[in-house]
């Protein structure tokens, strides 16, 4: 140590060893392996699909059961997770033969309905990527809800399957908004079109409870109830709003998580009206 503590240790033979420090020296830790970088595709596989229109054998790219991390979710039950949108991978695209859905919709399909789409979509579609992309951009995901929704109409679907497609459409440019930001010069653009398939989403599921069963679209009536009065208060039909939020605030069978969001909104409908 040169502080001479153990100096006279050469009387002894280990004159050599006067200057060892008496505490080990601290090593500085040794530095982490920085983690793997996450992206995206890391949570997207490509899925062998077999099309029920043209029976041809494709790929679809779809995101990997119970990977992602959901972290919350929009009034209007937009799920959001922490590593990627998982909206944008929701519709399937046979692109053979144009055949397009979204996923829970995809491998039924009905003779007269496959009848029409062979007479107006296959006939003129034409694929635009040869090669899917790595990962869907918010452009490529709204081109495939486009397919999806004209596909539907084509093949007159349930008014329900057209409101759903809505719904998930408006997420998307939901999610394009938040991407780009408000300083965009497409910002107010794409808010407008969210805003136009909220609005035909809210008349297509109105539609639909008047005319089909539950569940509907994977959700039961309670859901679908409190789904028509978020859309309702963000078209501005707040009777409607106030009407939804009431039947499932009454309601015996309605899950207390439903009757939560239920107030929620009610507090936004009370806010809404006093301005």
């Amino acid at each position: 140590m040169g502080d001479g503590i153990l100096s006279g240790l050469e009387s002894f033979g280990l004159g050599d060893l006067e200057g060892m420090s008496i505490f080990e020296e601290k090593k500085a830790p040794e530095a982490k392996a920085a983690a793997p970088e996450i992206s995206e595709k890391d949570f997207l596989l490509d899925k062998s699909m077999s099309c029920p229109h043209c029976d041809a054998e494709f790929k679809a790219r779809v995101v990997k059961g119970g990977k992602a991390k959901l972290v919350g979710t929009d009034m209007d039950l937009r799920p959001r997770y922490q590593e990627l949108d998982i909206a944008k991978y929701d519709v399937i695209m046979c692109p053979f033969c144009g055949y397009t859905a979204l996923s829970r919709y995809f491998p039924t399909l009905l003779s007269n309905q496959g009848k029409r789409i062979s007479e107006k979509i296959t006939p003129a579609f034409k694929p635009k990527f040869e090669d899917l992309p790595e990962t869907y951009s918010y452009d490529d995901a709204l081109e495939r809800y486009k397919m999806a929704l004209i596909n539907a109409i084509v093949k007159v679907t349930k008014a329900s399957e057209k409101a759903y497609i809505c719904l998930k459409a408006a997420w998307i440019c939901r999610g394009k908004a938040e991407e780009i930001g408000e300083a965009h010069a497409d910002y107010e653009k794409t808010k407008a079109m969210e805003a136009e398939y909220i609005k035909n989403a809210y008349e297509g599921f109105v539609s639909a409870v008047s005319t089909e069963s539950f569940p509907m679209c994977g959700m039961d009536e309670m859901t679908v109830n409190y789904l028509i009065g978020v859309l309702a208060f963000k078209t501005g039909h707040m009777d409607v709003a106030s009407k939804m939020i009431a039947t499932i605030l009454q309601s015996n069978g309605a899950s207390p998580r439903i009757k939560d969001k239920a107030r929620d909104l009610k507090d936004e409908v009370l806010k809404a009206i006093k301005k």
